[in-house]
C-alpha cells in the first residue's frame, strides 16, 4: 500500500480535529496525495533530463566520475523543504552553470508551478498543533500540509565561500511563506551587499547537522553521511529498484547526538511515498542514549 493511502486516516483525523472551524480549500488527505504526485512528476522530469545528457555533460555533472549521477537529484531536498526541515535548496551542479540554467528551465520551473498551485490552496488556515505529549510543536516541525510558495532565484551577487570561489549563476529554491526560509535566503544568498558566506552559515541554511573540519583533530573524526531514498509509484510499487541519494553531508564525532535527532526528523519524508535510509556507520548513533525525551 502506498503512503498516500497509509496517511489517509491520520491526515483525515488531523484535518477534522485540529482544523475544525477553519476554512481550507484542500483537505489534508488530498494535499498529501496531490503533493506526492507533483513530487513524483519532478522525479520523473529529473530522470528524463539526466537521460538526455551527453557523455561530456554527464562527466561534468559527476565531476569526471567522482560522483554518482543520482547524487544530482533534487526531488528529495524539495520534499524536505516542503516539510519545513530544510530552509532552502541550492542548485549548482559543481559549478557547471550552463547545465544548471537548463535544468532550472526544463525541470524545476514547471515542477514548482505544479507544487505552488497546491501550496496556495491550503490558504492560511493552519492552527497550532500539539504533540501526543501535549507540548506545542515547534514552527519548523515536519508537518504537512502547510501553505507554501516556492521561488527559484538566481544568485547574482559577488558571493564566495571557502569551498566555492563564486556562487554567481547558481540558483536557490526557498519558500516565501516560511519566514525563516525567506529571511535566511535574502540575508545570505540574495543580498548584494554580502560578499562571502561561511560554511557554518551554509550549514544553517541547508540544515546540515554537522560542520566541516577546522582542526587536525577534526580531520580524524569525520563521519560521511548520506540519506538514500526511493519513491513509490501511484500503484504502490517502487519506481526505482535501487536506493538513490536524497542529500549528503559530513558530521564530526562530537556532533553525532544532533545527527541522531536529524535522522528522526527527516524520516517524515515517508509522507510523500519516499522511503529513506541512512548510509553511514549507524552503530555510532544507535549506541547513543535515546535523543527524544
Amino acid at each position: 500500500m502506498s503512503a498516500e493511502a497509509q496517511t489517509s486516516n491520520g491526515a483525515a483525523a488531523k484535518s477534522s480535529g485540529n482544523n475544525s472551524g477553519a476554512s481550507s480549500h484542500l483537505s489534508d488527505v488530498d494535499a498529501i496525495r496531490r503533493t506526492t504526485r507533483a513530487l513524483r512528476q519532478l522525479y520523473h522530469r529529473e530522470k528524463q533530463w539526466m537521460a538526455g545528457r551527453t557523455a561530456d555533460q554527464v562527466s561534468r555533472l559527476t565531476q569526471q566520475g567522482q560522483l554518482r549521477l543520482d547524487e544530482q537529484l533534487h526531488y528529495g531536498e524539495i520534499a524536505f523543504m516542503l516539510l519545513r526541515l530544510k530552509p532552502c535548496v541550492i542548485i549548482d551542479y559543481a559549478g557547471d552553470r550552463d547545465q544548471v540554467a537548463d535544468y532550472v528551465a526544463s525541470v524545476l520551473r514547471p515542477s514548482l508551478r505544479d507544487l505552488n498551485a497546491l501550496g496556495g490552496l491550503a490558504g492560511e488556515a493552519m492552527v497550532a498543533v500539539e504533540s501526543p505529549g501535549g507540548a506545542a510543536v515547534e514552527p519548523n516541525a515536519p508537518l504537512y500540509p502547510r501553505p507554501f510558495h516556492l521561488v527559484c532565484a538566481r544568485i547574482d551577487g559577488p558571493l564566495e565561500s571557502p569551498e566555492i570561489p563564486s556562487w554567481a549563476g547558481a540558483y536557490v529554491v526557498y519558500d516565501t511563506k516560511w519566514p525563516l526560509s525567506d529571511k535566511w535566503v535574502n540575508d545570505n544568498l540574495l543580498n548584494s551587499e554580502k560578499s562571502s558566506i561561511t560554511e557554518d552559515e551554509l550549514a544553517t541554511g541547508l540544515d546540515y547537522p554537522g560542520s566541516i573540519p577546522k582542526t587536525p583533530a577534526d580531520m580524524g573524526s569525520i563521519v560521511p553521511v548520506s540519506y538514500l531514498g526511493r519513491m513509490k509509484s501511484e500503484s504502490g510499487e517502487w519506481i526505482c529498484d535501487r536506493w538513490e541519494c536524497l542529500t549528503s553531508f559530513i558530521v564530526l564525532h562530537h556532533q553525532l547526538p544532533q545527527m541522531a535527532l536529524h535522522r528522526i526528523r527527516y524520516q517524515a519524508v515517508k509522507m510523500f511515498d519516499i522511503e529513506m535510509e541512512v548510509n553511514m556507520d549507524t552503530s555510532l548513533i544507535d549506541e547513543l542514549p535515546n535523543p527524544l525525551p
